[in-house]
């Protein structure tokens, strides 16, 4: 049955059954090894086993069976129409044998293609840590990496706080150089006045002990400058800033806690959003890793080849089998008894086309009978129309001649009657 042969003209050849038993083996044995590949292929995808996977599983076997069933069908004729009839379905065999054998290779080295994918988790986790560490360090430090484009992960630093307070700083600084500047020449003014007041001797002085003009004049100017200096406002002002300073300083060290403490959550909350070492091994990256290994593993990439070859070959076995096995009585009698039902069949299609035709010709003959018989029907009743309408004519001829003749013997006899009176 799994060979695709009929019984009943193997029946004829008992010799060959023991071929085509095998053959039918080896189908089998390609569709057991394509429903072991979908079932290693959707764990692998699923990311574990399930029962209802036997579903799509065995659908699947069923479809490489019925494949492997009509590649192996019997193919007659001369040798170069065998060959090339078989080698089209040896490509398709190849073809189906390197889709089965992928995820046959990916469970033979499973050990090693997902202790490979686990450490590239690890080391991607590591990277990809140490990479936002670096890209957002605790202000005002700024990151030292050139590549930290759009690897800011906190959207609240305490970046804003120490902007305000070196603003403030400045600010303060500027404020508190004018107001040095400012006692200074009002210092070096009192002074210059005290000393004209006290006679004291020097540049700009009179000497001369007592409240003259010139120390009025000294004080007034002394006091001019000190009101046109905004001094107390300057220094008012200075006092606010410096209060204002020390109350963002204060919280400083608290709020770069929490800026740690939230930056750290938040790298962790990302690394959790990546695929850890323990999370299931997807097809793609089985797949991955095995091209990788087998990249850097010259070992191991010639025994994956040499294993893909081998299931390769076992998918091909069907076809295989039945282009080395050569042509058998049982094709030979398969290649006569199609000769033989075509030969049949074309007879049967040629006395079916006769007697159709020899019925399209007696439908046509008597169509054409009976249109002849209406004719005569149509040309007897419309003689018979005709010859009635004679008849009633001759008879109304005979009906008004008598009236004639005997109004004509009524008129003779009342003349004579009427002259013998």
């Amino acid at each position: 049955m799994l060979a695709g042969v009929d019984e009943a003209l193997l029946a004829r050849v008992p010799l060959e059954r023991t071929r085509y038993t095998g053959v039918g083996g080896v189908i089998l044995g390609t569709a057991v090894m394509a429903g072991l590949s979908m079932w290693f292929a959707l764990s692998q995808v699923l990311g574990g086993s399930h029962l209802l996977l036997a579903v799509p599983v065995l659908i699947w076997a069923l479809i490489v069976l019925n494949l492997d069933r009509w590649l192996v069908s019997t193919v007659t004729g001369m040798w170069q129409r065998r060959l090339l009839t078989l080698i089209p379905r040896l490509l398709v065999a190849v073809v189906l044998g390197v889709v089965i054998a992928e995820p046959l290779v990916l469970r033979v080295f499973e050990t090693a293609v997902v202790q490979h994918v686990k450490d590239q988790r690890e080391t991607l986790r590591n990277v990809r840590r140490a990479w936002w560490v670096e890209c957002n360090p605790l202000p005002p430090a700024t990151p030292k990496r050139q590549d930290c484009q759009g690897s800011s992960l906190m959207a609240s630093t305490p970046v804003a706080d120490l902007t305000a307070l070196a603003d403030l700083q400045k600010d303060a600084e500027k404020l508190r150089k004018r107001i040095d500047t400012a006692n200074r020449r009002h210092a070096k003014l009192v002074d210059q006045a005290s000393d004209e007041c006290a006679g004291r001797s020097g540049p700009g002085l009179s000497g001369r002990v007592g409240e003259g003009p010139r120390c009025r004049r000294l004080k007034e100017e002394a006091r001019r400058y000190l009101a046109n200096s905004r001094l107390k406002e300057n220094t008012a002002e200075l006092r606010q800033l410096e209060a204002r300073i020390d109350k963002l300083r204060e919280p400083l060290p608290v709020k770069g806690e929490a800026y740690q403490k939230a930056l750290d959550a938040e790298i962790q909350r990302r690394l959790a959003e990546m695929p850890s070492p323990d999370d299931p091994v997807g097809l793609l990256e089985r797949l991955k890793a095995l091209h990788e290994l087998t990249r850097d593993n010259t070992y191991l990439g010639a025994a994956s080849w040499l294993l893909r070859l081998f299931l390769i070959l076992i998918d091909c076995l069907p076809v295989l089998v039945k282009l080395m096995g050569g042509t058998t009585t049982y094709d030979r009698m398969v290649g006569e008894e199609n000769r033989r039902r075509e030969e049949v069949h074309a007879h049967q299609v040629r006395l079916a086309a006769e007697a159709e035709i020899g019925r399209l010709e007696l439908s046509a003959y008597m169509t054409a009978e009976e249109r002849r018989r209406a004719r005569q029907q149509i040309d007897v009743e419309r003689k018979a129309t005709d010859l009635a309408a004679r008849s009633k004519i001759e008879e109304m001829i005979s009906n008004r001649t008598r009236e004639l003749r005997r109004t004509m013997l009524n008129d003779g006899r009342n003349g004579a009657n009427h002259q013998f009176s």
